[in-house]
């Protein structure tokens, strides 16, 4: 079989929950810094009283008790990441197999990536280690 146009591995995301108003992402982005850790992606959605921040960083473990002691509820899970062929269709056989094996993707969102060659996603499902299975057969 071909190598597939992609790479992936199992990654962790912290979400952190904010109140919708100005202020709260500037004051875990704050919370981040002082503690020396990068941002590897992030995605901010909105709900009616709540933000939900999700992001991946460069030192998980540093984050979070960072973000815990400034007394930010933290959720952490784990997410597939992708190095995807940055064309178009470059993230098609990806959907495609999970698809096919009746893997929800239940949300995803881009990141930086090392080379303008590929695209970085970060990807959620259910099951990551089923899903790994399945990108790797």
């Amino acid at each position: 079989m071909n190598q597939p146009p992609f790479s992936i591995r199992i990654g962790h995301q912290i979400s952190v929950f904010l109140e919708n108003r100005p202020g709260t992402l500037r004051s875990v982005i704050d919370v981040l810094r002082e503690a020396g850790v990068n941002l590897l992606a992030l995605s901010l959605s909105e709900g009616l009283e709540i933000g939900y921040l999700r992001v991946t960083v460069d030192k998980l473990d540093v984050a979070r008790e960072a973000l815990n002691k400034a007394g930010h509820l933290v959720l952490e899970r784990e997410v597939l990441l992708l190095e995807v062929a940055n064309r178009p269709g470059g993230l098609a056989s990806v959907i495609d197999r999970l698809s096919a094996a009746n893997i929800n993707i239940e949300y995803a969102y881009s990141a930086d990536s090392p080379t303008p060659l590929s695209s970085m996603i970060v990807v959620r499902v259910a099951d990551p280690a089923a899903a790994m299975a399945v990108l790797k057969a």
